[in-house]
């Protein structure tokens, strides 16, 4: 079978907007009748998902995977880095764990997990019509060429035409595409298709006589320039975008979630999004949890480390304090340990001290292992209601068991190690839940008859593929004026 035609979506640097751009290409090749998927060499990021086959792999190319109307494989995404310290990750290969090491450790060779990701990049090749390939950081890192396998190397070795993404409210965007462009080597600057201008805040056509200025100084057309869009859709290495620290407002549902260093698949807070009486929120002020009604603690690649942050910042004993004062609070994954009584680390996966205190709000103690749970599970709930199905995915190195007597579990025939409550806490491993509307408007409605306010009916959170559609409909609008033959004529060699 011939190999596959490419594209390479590289960027002017972090953050500019490549993942997104990614999975809009992924969707509009894809509507356009061929057979696509995505790719990414190396991911460092602590969101990550699970494959049908229970194999660990980063969200962003889950998501780039659904944009193709494909299912996640590893081969998308082979080599995943999760920060658990400040200079060290663990690394995650095809899927699986296999140790943790620091950054001068992983740098100091990386033939072989460069031989891993262009292997996987062959074996889409061989199989699909199109792949479409996100880089990392900028391409144009001098000093970290040798070691480079995520950008220019996998580009090079599909022969990949090139698109540069740059972000306009970054500021000097000029200097972002022309300063990236000038600095690529020759050969691969030959097979630049063109620039994407994202995130333009404000008049769109304020930047009308800038197009052509950009042009001139780049050589190369501009693709698209896109305004910011609100798309709810997961971004690679940030947390879901909500509002930090916002006061209460009068008449709502006071939602806040505790913000830490290693926080991990954010998108489970999404579908909270959907409820019009819900004021959501990322907390770093103690004194604001003292005053939800609600308090989540979000995943974690490093429990133990994120919750020494949580008490050394006093955020702790603010949710301990508020939950004595009658708010409640949610768990999920790794802040569903922490809701426990003890958090052992046998296994030194952590990267912190090997043993720490819970918060207590739990009748729980959870054991970190070597080996990594990764699992997709659907189960039936037992509480708030019975019987509302529950599917998602669990992603854990913690084991977590009864402490001492009290509570009940949240699913039917599970126990401590799927997820519990006691009084005003409970906590679950399984990322998902909330995506659940009756179970989440059933939980919800506890806590708002609890805290004295309405309850309300069942909202439909909006689903990814309406998402995904919006987004990739918001690229195709604002693509210039012979920027799609372009693009098609690379993946299909018109």
């Amino acid at each position: 079978m011939k190999s596959a035609r490419a594209i390479a979506v590289l960027g002017s640097g972090s953050d500019v907007g490549k993942s997104l751009v990614t999975a809009g290409l992924c969707r509009l090749l894809t509507d356009a009748g061929l057979d696509v998927v995505p790719f990414k060499a190396q991911n460092m990021a602590n969101q990550a998902g699970v494959t049908p086959e229970g194999l660990e792999m980063p969200r962003a190319q889950i998501l780039q995977a659904a944009a193709c109307r494909k299912a996640p494989h590893v081969d998308m995404g082979p080599v995943l880095m999760k920060p658990v310290t400040s200079t060290g990750a663990q690394i995650v290969v095809l899927g699986k764990a296999v140790g943790v090491k620091s950054a001068r450790e992983y740098f100091k060779d990386t033939a072989e997990l460069s031989a891993i990701a262009l292997s996987a990049l062959d074996r889409l090749r061989s199989q699909h019509e199109v792949v479409v390939m996100e880089g990392a950081g900028s391409p144009v890192e001098l000093n970290l060429w040798s070691r480079d396998y995520v950008n220019l190397r996998p580009a090079q070795h599909a022969a990949a035409a090139l698109i540069l993404v740059v972000d306009i409210h970054k500021g000097g965007v000029f200097a972002q595409a022309k300063g990236t462009l000038d600095l690529l080597p020759c050969e691969d600057r030959g097979r630049v298709l063109g620039v994407v201008v994202n995130r333009f805040m404000g008049d769109l056509s304020l930047f009308e006589e800038g197009i052509p200025l950009l042009e001139e100084i780049c050589g190369v057309p501009v693709l698209a320039v896109l305004p910011h869009m609100e798309h709810g859709l997961d971004e690679e290495d940030r947390p879901i975008r909500i509002p930090l620290d916002q006061s209460p407002e009068d008449g709502k549902l006071h939602v806040g979630a505790l913000l830490s260093p290693r926080v991990a698949n954010t998108e489970d807070l999404a579908p909270l999004l959907c409820e019009p009486d819900v004021q959501l929120t990322w907390l770093t002020d103690p004194a604001l949890a003292r005053i939800q009604d609600l308090l989540i603690l979000p995943g974690s690649k490093a429990t133990i480390g994120d919750l020494t942050h949580h008490v050394a910042s006093g955020m702790a004993e603010a949710v301990r304090e508020a939950t004595a004062k009658g708010a409640w609070v949610l768990g999920l994954c790794g802040g569903y340990q922490m809701l426990g009584s003890e958090l052992l680390d046998e296994a030194g996966s952590e990267g912190g001290p090997r043993a720490w205190p819970g918060l207590g709000l739990l009748p729980i103690k959870t054991i970190f292992r070597s080996e990594k749970l990764t699992t997709e599970s659907r189960v039936l709930s037992a509480w708030p209601e019975p019987g509302h199905a529950l599917a998602g995915y669990e992603i854990h190195q913690g084991r977590t068991q009864r402490f001492w007597d009290g509570g009940e579990p949240l699913a039917q025939g599970g126990g401590p190690e799927l997820g519990w409550r006691h009084h005003h806490a409970c906590g679950s491993y399984l990322h998902g839940l909330l995506a659940s509307d009756p179970w989440r408007g059933a939980f919800l409605n506890t806590v708002r008859q609890d805290r004295k306010l309405p309850t309300q009916p069942i909202r439909v959170a909006d689903p990814l593929e309406a998402r995904l559609d919006r987004w990739a409909l918001h690229l195709q609008a604002h693509l210039r004026p012979g920027a799609w033959n372009r693009i098609l004529a690379v993946v299909k060699r018109l």
